[in-house]
Formats: C-alpha cells, sequence, structure tokens
C-alpha cells in the first residue's frame, strides 16, 4: 500500500480519537459545537451518520494525522 493509498484509508471516530490521544466525548463534543480540540481545528469527519446507529463517522486517516501531528508538536 502506498502513502497515498493510506493517507485515503477511512478510520472511524474511536480510531480518530486514538490517533489523536483524546477520548471519543472530547472528539464529537469538539466537532459538534464547532471548537478546538486542545488548541488546534480538529479532523473533519468525510461521512456523518454512518452505520445502523446512524451515530458513527469516518475520518481520512492522513488528515487525522496530520491533526495529530500539529497536536504533538504544542
Amino acid at each position: 500500500m502506498t502513502t497515498r493509498e493510506l493517507r485515503n484509508e477511512r478510520i472511524g471516530i474511536g480510531h480518530a480519537a486514538q490517533l489523536l490521544g483524546v477520548r471519543v466525548t472530547e472528539l464529537k463534543d469538539a466537532l459538534r459545537h464547532g471548537r478546538d480540540l486542545r488548541g488546534h481545528a480538529p479532523p473533519q469527519p468525510i461521512v456523518r451518520g454512518a452505520g445502523s446507529s446512524g451515530t458513527q463517522m469516518l475520518f481520512l486517516l492522513g488528515d487525522v494525522m496530520d491533526a495529530a501531528e500539529l497536536m504533538a508538536k504544542a
């Protein structure tokens, strides 16, 4: 798998929160209220309302990795 393919992989909110080093509820609150996540803009989901319950969010791995890198530098 190339780097480009990897960056375009979709991940759920649980994995996104784990990579960002935050709780799922913290990430959901930041997205829901349009707030920064520990001083940085959170990655935006590419899909909202997925899954059987309609509450799942999907993110591009590359977007989450970029946000995690910025958060780590702070």
